[in-house]
This record gives C-alpha cells, sequence and structure tokens, in this order.
C-alpha cells in the first residue's frame, strides 16, 4: 500500500502521542488509523490496551478485517466498542454500586437491558392507555408506533446532551412559536416520558436513555471506575468522531490526560447522524486536548472531474458566486442530469445504464443506487428491471419495519398456525402470502386458492386440512407438486402440536432448519431470506430475555405478544452484518444516509427523484424537534422558518458533499416530472444542479 508522507507520520508518531486527524471523506484517515493500530500492535502493545471507539459498530469494519488477520493472532486482542457498549458494559460490572448510591431501583434484582423493541412495547403499553382513555395527543395524526418512538427519541437526546430528561417539554415548548394547543402535545410527551421513566425505576429497566444517564452521571465521576479505566486502557484511536454523541466526547475529553497516545479521527463536513444527536461541533473541541493536529486534502476516491463538480454544486448550495472556468475535460462524462416523465421509464433508463456499465467492466458491487426514501414500491420497481437484465441486486432500509419484510409475514403466520391457543386467525391474504414465501415458485393466483381453503377449513378445526381432502378440481389447479409441499407443512405442524410450546424463537430456528431450507421449498439457497430470518429470530430471542423475563409470560404468551407487536409496526432490531457485509456480485439500492453510513466508495452512483425535498428535509415529527433538544440551543430561543430553511441548506450541502466523496468514476442525477407521491420535482438540488448545468454550458460555449 502507497501512503503520503502525513500518513506515515501520522502511523509511526511517537507513542506518547496525542494527534487529531482531520479530513473529507476519501483522504485516508480511516487507512491511517488501521496501520496505526498495526504499528502499535508492532511495537509491542498488548492488543487488549488499546480501545477502539466508534459512534456504532458498523463503522468498525476496517478496523475488525485487520484484527481478524493474520497479524494479530496469538496476541490479546483490541477492545472495539461505542459509548452505549461501554456504558452498559460498566453498568453490568457496578450495578451493586448504581442500585446501592441511586435509591433508585431494587438491590435484590440485576437490571434487564432493554433493546430498542422491547422499550417500544413496554412504552405502548404504558401510553397507549393514555391516548385511548386519557385523551392524550389528540390532535396529532400520526400512526401509533411513530408517537412512541418520538417519546424514546425525547429521552434519547436528553440522556446523549446530559440535560434532566424533565426539562423536554421546557426546551420545546420555549422554542415554538406556532399554534398554542401545540404547547399541550409537548406537555403531554413530557409526562408520557416521566411515566415510562417511572416504570422503568420499579421494575429495574434500563433502556438506552437510562442506560447513558446512569452512565454519566454515577459511573463515570465515580472514582474507582476512573482508576479501572486507567488501568484497561493505555492507547485510543476514535475514528468518526463527527458521528458521536456529546457525553461521549465529554469522557474522551477526560480520559486522554491518562493515556500514553491517542488518535482522534475528524471527518470534516460530516455530522450525517445529527438527527440522531450526532455534535460534530462537539467533536471539533477535543483538537484543542491534542498536542498535534493534522489535516489530509488529497481525496484517493474522487476523480478530478467530480472533485470540482463537488466544488460547483458546494458553492450553489451555499449561495456563493459560482465561477465556472478551466473545466475538466471528462466533467461531462463524471456528470449527467437525466430527466424521464413517468417513474417507470426512469427505472427502465437506471437497469439499461446499469447493464452498458456492467458490459464495459464495472462490477455489479461497485455500482449504488440512491433515493432520499426508498419505498417498497422502488425498490420493486428497481429489482425487477434489473433481474429482467440479468443483474442481481440487493438493499438495505435499516428503518423498515418488521412487519414490510414478506419472509417475516411468512414465518409469523406459520407461527400462528402453529400455535392455535394464540387464538390468532391469520387472513387469506397473509395465508396467501405466506404461501407464496413458503413453496418455491408458488404462483399468486394458486396461493390464494389454497389459501381460501385453508382459511375455511382452520376457521372451523383450528388446523390445517390435508391436500388429500381437497375437491379434486382444487388439488388439479395448485398440482400435486406443490400439494406435496404443503402436505409436509401440515405434517410438521401436527408433530409440532403433540410437544409442549417452544420459545417462539426455538420454534422458528427449527421450521426453518427441518422444511424452509429444504430442497423445494422458498427459502432453500436464498441468502436474502435466510438473513432476514435470521434478524427475525434474533429479535424474538432479545425480546424473550428482556420484556418476557420482565412479565413472567409462558411461551404461549411470550409469542402471541410479539407476533401483535410486530403488527403494531415495532421496529426490527439494527444487524451490522446487514450493513457491511452486501452480497459480491449485486447492485446495492439503499437511501442516501444508510450508504453514507456504511462509509463504502463506489464507482458509479445513481441519484434518483434529484427534485425531491426529501433529500434535505426533516420528517415531521409533531413531539419533537432535535435540534431543540440539543445541549448548543439555548433555552428560549424560537425554532423559526430561518433556522429551518438554514437547516436544509446545510443538510443538502453535507450530504451531497458526502455522496460525491464516495464516488470513483460518475453520477447520474434522475428526476421525472412528479415524484412517487405526485408533487412536483421544484427542490434545492434540482435547482442547483440546473444552475450549474447553464453555466457549464456556457462556459464551454465560451471556450468553443
Amino acid at each position: 500500500m502507497n501512503l503520503s508522507r502525513n500518513q506515515i507520520k501520522i502511523i509511526e508518531s511517537d507513542p506518547g502521542s496525542s494527534l487529531f486527524l482531520s479530513g473529507p471523506a476519501g483522504t485516508g484517515k480511516s487507512t491511517a488509523g488501521v496501520a496505526r493500530l498495526n504499528f502499535l500492535v508492532e511495537n509491542g502493545i498488548p492488543g487488549n490496551k488499546i480501545l477502539l471507539l466508534f459512534p456504532q459498530r458498523t463503522l468498525s469494519s476496517l478496523y475488525q478485517d485487520s484484527i481478524n488477520s493474520i497479524a494479530f493472532q496469538g496476541g490479546s486482542l483490541p477492545v472495539i466498542a461505542t459509548f452505549g457498549g461501554l456504558a452498559r458494559r460498566t453498568i453490568e460490572l457496578y450495578w451493586p454500586l448504581i442500585s446501592s448510591e441511586t435509591g433508585l431501583f431494587d438491590p435484590d434484582k440485576l437490571p434487564t437491558f432493554l433493546t430498542l423493541e422491547s422499550t417500544l412495547y413496554f412504552m405502548s403499553q404504558l401510553i397507549t392507555p393514555l391516548v385511548v382513555d386519557g385523551g392524550y395527543f389528540s390532535s396529532v395524526t400520526i400512526q401509533r408506533n411513530r408517537l412512541f418512538s418520538q417519546i424514546l427519541d425525547n429521552l434519547n437526546k436528553a440522556a446523549i446532551h446530559g440535560f434532566p430528561h424533565t426539562e423536554i417539554s421546557e426546551r420545546l415548548q420555549s422554542s415554538w412559536i406556532g399554534d398554542p394547543a401545540q404547547l399541550g402535545i409537548f406537555q403531554d410527551a413530557q409526562n408520557a416520558a416521566a411515566l415510562f421513566r417511572e416504570y422503568c425505576y420499579q421494575h429495574n429497566l434500563l433502556d438506552y436513555s437510562l442506560q447513558i444517564e446512569l452512565y454519566v452521571n454515577y459511573l463515570i465521576p465515580h472514582q474507582k471506575i476512573k482508576e479501572h479505566f486507567k488501568k484497561q486502557f493505555k492507547h485510543l484511536i476514535y475514528d468518526n468522531v463527527e458521528e458521536d454523541v456529546p457525553v461521549a466526547h465529554d469522557f474522551i475529553k477526560d480520559m486522554l490526560p491518562s493515556l500514553d497516545s491517542s488518535l482522534i479521527i475528524y471527518d470534516l463536513s460530516a455530522g450525517y447522524r445529527n438527527f440522531l444527536g450526532a455534535s460534530p461541533s462537539g467533536g471539533m473541541k477535543l483538537a484543542d486536548f491534542c498536542t498535534n493536529k493534522i489535516e489530509l486534502t488529497q481525496s484517493y476516491t474522487m476523480s478530478p472531474s467530480l472533485s470540482q463538480f463537488n466544488s460547483f454544486l458546494s458553492s450553489s448550495l451555499e449561495s456563493k458566486p459560482l465561477i465556472i472556468e478551466n473545466l475538466e475535460p471528462e466533467l461531462a462524462d463524471a456528470v449527467s442530469v437525466n430527466f424521464h416523465p413517468y417513474y417507470p421509464q426512469m427505472v427502465t433508463w437506471v437497469a439499461s445504464k446499469i447493464k452498458e456499465l456492467i458490459e464495459d467492466g464495472t462490477s455489479p458491487d461497485e455500482i449504488v443506487v440512491l433515493a432520499p426514501f426508498l419505498s417498497d414500491s422502488l425498490r420493486f420497481l428497481l429489482s425487477s428491471e434489473l433481474a429482467k437484465q440479468q443483474i442481481e441486486s440487493t438493499s438495505h432500509r435499516p428503518s423498515r419495519a418488521l412487519r414490510d419484510e414478506p419472509v417475516a409475514h411468512c414465518l409469523l403466520t406459520l407461527s400462528a398456525l402453529a400455535h392455535p391457543d394464540w387464538e390468532i386467525q391469520p387472513t387469506i391474504h397473509e395465508l396467501a402470502f405466506a404461501f407464496m414465501q413458503f413453496m418455491e415458485n408458488f404462483d399468486l393466483t394458486r396461493s390464494y386458492l389454497l389459501a381460501k381453503h385453508c382459511f375455511q377449513t382452520f376457521s372451523k378445526e383450528g388446523r390445517l386440512a390435508d391436500f388429500e381432502n381437497f375437491p379434486s378440481g382444487l388439488q388439479e389447479r395448485i398440482t400435486f407438486s406443490a400439494g406435496n409441499r404443503y402436505q409436509s407443512l401440515v405434517n410438521w405442524l401436527r408433530d409440532y402440536s403433540n410437544q409442549p410450546p417452544q420459545p417462539l424463537d426455538h420454534f422458528q430456528i427449527r421450521i426453518f432448519g427441518e422444511l424452509l431450507s429444504q430442497p423445494g421449498y422458498g427459502f432453500h439457497n436464498d441468502f436474502d431470506k435466510g438473513q432476514i430470518s435470521e434478524q427475525t429470530i434474533d429479535s424474538i430471542r432479545k425480546f424473550r430475555l428482556s420484556a418476557g423475563e420482565v412479565l413472567g409470560f409462558s411461551n404461549l404468551q411470550l409469542g402471541s405478544e410479539y407476533y401483535r407487536m410486530v403488527k403494531a409496526g415495532v421496529l426490527a432490531n439494527q444487524h451490522p452484518r446487514s450493513w457491511s457485509h452486501r452480497p459480491k456480485k449485486s447492485v446495492y439500492l439503499t437511501p442516501a444516509y444508510t450508504f453514507l453510513l456504511s462509509n463504502t466508495p463506489a464507482d458509479y452512483q445513481f441519484w434518483l427523484d434529484v427534485g425531491s425535498r426529501g433529500w434535505y428535509e426533516r420528517i415531521f415529527q409533531p413531539l419533537t424537534n432535535p435540534h431543540v433538544l440539543n445541549r448548543d440551543w439555548e433555552i428560549g430561543l424560537p425554532w423559526r422558518d430561518t433556522e429551518e430553511f438554514a437547516l436544509n441548506h446545510e443538510s443538502l450541502n453535507r450530504l451531497s458533499s458526502g455522496l460525491i466523496r464516495r464516488c470513483r468514476k460518475g453520477i447520474f442525477f434522475c428526476l421525472t416530472n412528479t415524484d412517487e407521491r405526485g408533487f412536483e420535482q421544484k427542490g434545492l438540488l434540482i435547482k442547483s444542479l440546473n444552475k450549474i448545468q447553464i453555466l457549464i454550458r456556457s462556459s464551454e460555449q465560451d471556450q468553443a
């Protein structure tokens, strides 16, 4: 690997040095960080004395790959962690200290660490009666699960910014300048958050926000914990510091003086997770506590043409004078704006262009298709068109609800069929879609015929009918080949019913291994279905180990509660492997922010719906405002359209620059007359692109 002089300076710096490394994406900062890790180990530093800290686990893949290499075999391994992970480990270790000193918990019981799903489950149990019977949030018209998520988000913001959760309504109300009725909604959100927190105290439940509060307020200041960290870690590499939360920056600021060496890596113009509490300004302040500062500027990713275009777009979005001269000769090939009247035409063009690129030698996994939001319909259109061109594709949407995954639907429908004591009757539609997933190459028409007959018999007898008892005409239409596979399911469920009910995750592991993944069935050799199955099973297991144990549910109760929770739209757990382990030779379809947070470059990018406001506008959140619930926002300052407008421009500039810096060869901007929802494409991004295109043509004419 060829390294620059500055990278070598960073890697081979004195073991006692404290470095703050900054630079835009693609300048080799993480490469230098990984090489620095190897340098420390090669020079005799024990791996377990090195802390590798990241805002989220998915950003640690480069370091994890290095640790998995031969160079680390036989020695102790560095500790890879997030601030939240450190908080949980320390709370587990010092729980007796917390329970005795705070007086908030039962000291005779161990804590239960809640996942996102189990947190939302408990919150729904507490808040739903307030909504239904108490008149809470009466003027709010959003889905119930989004309402719970925003209450939880308020608690998380208070914890990561280091202010009491009792200040939530005060901060939101003091910034509001709209309809006075909204002030009551903020107070309802405050009361709901307080009710949930009190319930957690009573039952030793620790959601993410409470874990952070306990760690920051009780453990980090404790002298014993400080001494423990001083002995445990002597060296620090902290990457993507701009994406981390303020209390994590506070922790590192206090930790730096006790370290033998530190390398803090900051991505300029990033902070893509600011809506989740990321604090770029707090990360930059850590530079004041480092003895040496180095900035890398040379991009190893962008071509000169894309670098020039990035400068043009940034100037346009910042309303700076746009001077277009000395154009890069390959700029026209690197950037193009492509208009199509209707959505299907745009998607067809994208698929054909991707085929051209692949035929010219580009690997499919070096092509990404990005949109502000990747809806089910858009994903289906894209994947179908690519399949027509015999091109494999994969997609990743971390915010996608588990109930929206057909594979999860299939598993849960089969679970309901296996447990009639749940008293949950799957609908005809649910049965039909489950059969389509369950059996290989089983079409929708036959699925509905089968589901209609099964629905009638299941309603009467509580079990599926044997295929031999079907009317002969129906047997012929379904075919005996499919009927044999259906009968295998009937027999398997009948055998299972003769045993005591198992935990739901155990049941799904069994039916996946013994039936679904076998030849002739829909999950056989389908790695995407296998991945979603694993995610579903892991989600059930974590729910069982948290909510199930606290409430003392039986296996039957736990299964039915989980089924209902998923149908209510609670999000699935985030799986790091779904971020970092993309299938080879597969085009990647994903929302723009998801691609940014995977922190991987690509040769070509397709940006869809470039006229949409979704590239920069915040999702409507009537119960919260992530920018007001921020330690940098002064209580009492109003949040006006001026602030919202400035935020939109800043967000779009940050997002577009981050995407361009992660592209090697070319970007195709695509738009239609209207977006998916029928709105005209007149957003900030297309206006800037049009302005740049006009000036480039004018410059080319002048040069000619």
